[in-house]
């Protein structure tokens, strides 16, 4: 984690000092403070602990979650990581909370591991409930640009895969956006403007003959796959040439997804 208590008062790894004795905002324990030339500067708990905010994170996640608050705070905006809102169900850290000038709190949930539908519906939800817009905002796995095309249509994007396993979280973004969300690419810091739509596999035709001597057929035709999806990708996008918005998501059930309605935040290419 990011972040830890010292003496009742909030501080971030990248501002503390070895020779303290830190603890953890959720358990109260003591906490180490990890410091090095290459590792993001951290806290982490003794062994053994039982902290929900002890689970092991990856460097990928510390990472992104600190360059994204440097560059905000660059830009002269009010930004936290680990920040706590105190409404959001089981975990209550935003990985990174920005403020606008105005004082509008967003929150950007860089999502590294998996996370179920109910999960996600039920923090935004909790977001929107709290005034808070939420981004979402999954990682780009490596393996992903194994099966990178360049399409022949610029409608397609910039890289297209065909067959791509999303996940839940992808599949409920891309909804919960209206077809466009975006990705950060860990290997070089770079955001994707990303699309999800389906995937058709074709049924082979096959033929036989019955008891009675008739032909019969079958297939012959293209189906929509369940497993697979078209991701199309945009880009890519260094962190400074996008900036925060504002969206009005409707309430809406489509399939299995639930879209809580509000007010959510986006990434808009920066003029």
């Amino acid at each position: 984690m990011l972040v830890a208590n010292l003496n009742g008062h909030r501080i971030e790894a990248t501002e503390a000092d070895k020779g303290h004795e830190y603890h953890c905002p959720e358990c109260q324990s003591v906490v180490v403070l990890k410091k090095g030339r290459i590792v993001t500067h951290h806290f982490a708990h003794k062994p053994p602990t039982d902290c929900r905010w002890a689970k092991g994170e990856t460097r990928e996640h510390l990472a992104a979650k600190q360059l994204f608050k440097e560059e905000f705070v660059g830009r002269g905006l009010r930004a936290e990581v680990e920040h706590e809102v105190k409404s959001l169900p089981n975990d209550r850290r935003a990985d990174v909370m920005v403020w606008s000038p105005n004082g509008t709190p967003f929150a950007l949930e860089l999502q590294h591991t998996p996370i179920g539908y109910d999960d996600l519906e039920n923090r935004t939800r909790s977001y929107i409930r709290a005034g808070v817009r939420v981004i979402w905002i999954p990682f780009i796995r490596s393996i992903l640009w194994e099966d990178a095309e360049v399409p022949q249509s610029d409608a397609d994007g910039d890289f297209i895969i065909e067959r791509f396993s999303a996940r839940p979280l992808e599949r409920w973004v891309n909804g919960f956006n209206y077809g466009r969300f975006w990705m950060y690419d860990p290997s070089d810091s770079a955001l994707w403007e990303a699309n999800l739509s389906t995937h058709n596999i074709y049924v082979p035709e096959t033929s036989w003959y019955d008891s009675e001597g008739n032909e019969n057929y079958a297939g012959g035709y293209s189906k929509p796959s369940r497993r697979w999806r078209k991701l199309k990708l945009w880009g890519p996008y260094s962190l400074n040439q996008v900036k925060i918005g504002t969206m009005k998501r409707l309430e809406m059930k489509m399939g299995n997804h639930q879209y809580p309605g509000g007010k959510v935040g986006k990434f808009v290419v920066a003029d």
